[in-house]
């Protein structure tokens, strides 16, 4: 008798496994996005593209970002925050290059994706990173800045970044640093960071201009940067500027020629396709490794159809 109850149990509980896989399989992926701050156009775009995919793929997102997007420990508090709720991956762009690791390696322990978009860490590895070519980045900026000035026309450059800390950042201004070594008459008069306070890119700019009147070209690598220098430019026409960014009011400054170049990468691009990642990996696919793109819009080419889709991205 108990032999023949044992026999009829069996094939109930298969069918109870089976049922319990088949509500697995049916139920969303939770994956957190932290990104390093709640505003901007870069971070408002990536957000979008997220979004997008999230309609592709039925995954459920959540938001998370610190106000400031120097707040390295905020970040990791949303991180912890992830991992308590049992999140299926987390796509994150990280503020710092080291202070991030231990709770990033935390994550992966705990079986959580973990995706780096657009910034990475020095040694804790994620599961996939999604990035743009930040040294291709520089050296087509610097190309671009040099054809501004005659072969003997000495350069003299001020490079303002927002953090000092990040693997994008750091590859970037690495790239214009070598290129700079490699032209003659040409150097980097100093690299400031602003922590993406325009007040602070304001009067970095000032005073780097008052201190040496013969600087004659600025990078301004993230948009309140880009602001700011740019106020504090408004008198002083002669200085060529390089800015990173696609806010309203930077397009408004590329027309009216205060800006000499915009240099925008394709955010959006980035969150549809870190949402896409996370949810390959959770199927145990392998997602196809592929760069992010960008574009340097001057005021000649901002109305061409491939310049209009990468400057209004935020809308598609």
């Amino acid at each position: 008798m108990k032999r023949t109850i044992l026999l009829l149990l069996i094939p109930l509980l298969l069918l109870s496994g089976c049922s319990r896989n088949q509500q697995d399989t049916n139920t969303p992926y939770r994956i957190a996005v932290i990104t390093m701050m709640q505003g901007g156009e870069f971070w408002g775009a990536l957000k979008n593209g997220a979004r997008s995919a999230r309609l592709a793929t039925g995954a459920v997102l959540e938001f998370f970002a610190p106000v400031n997007e120097s707040d390295y420990s905020g970040q990791i508090a949303f991180v912890e925050e992830a991992i308590a709720q049992e999140f299926d991956a987390i796509i994150l762009s990280p503020s710092h290059h080291t202070q991030l690791e231990h709770v990033v390696g935390k994550a992966r322990s705990a079986g959580i994706k973990v995706v780096f978009a657009d910034t990475g860490l020095l040694q804790e590895e994620p599961d996939f990173l999604i990035t743009a070519d930040y040294q291709m980045i520089g050296k087509h900026v610097a190309e671009h800045a040099f054809s501004h000035f005659s072969e003997d026309e000495p350069i003299n450059a001020l490079i303002i970044g927002s953090l000092p800390n990040t693997t994008s950042m750091t590859a970037l201004i690495g790239s214009l640093e070598t290129a700079f070594h490699q032209r003659e008459n040409a150097r980097i008069n100093s690299v400031a960071y602003s922590f993406s306070s325009e007040v602070l890119a304001h009067d970095t700019a000032v005073r780097a201009i008052k201190a040496d009147p013969s600087i004659n070209l600025i990078f301004a690598l993230e948009e309140y940067t880009a602001h700011g220098v740019a106020a504090a430019l408004s008198p002083d026409p002669k200085i060529h500027f390089i800015a990173f960014g696609n806010t309203q009011h930077e397009i408004q400054l590329l027309e009216a020629e205060v800006i000499d170049a915009l240099v925008v990468v394709n955010s959006f691009n980035l969150g549809y396709r870190s949402v896409l990642a996370a949810v390959e990996l959770l199927e145990g696919k392998r997602p196809v490794q592929k760069l992010v793109d960008f574009a340097l819009v001057t005021k000649e080419s901002m109305f061409s159809e491939e310049h209009q889709h990468i400057l209004f991205q935020t809308f598609q």
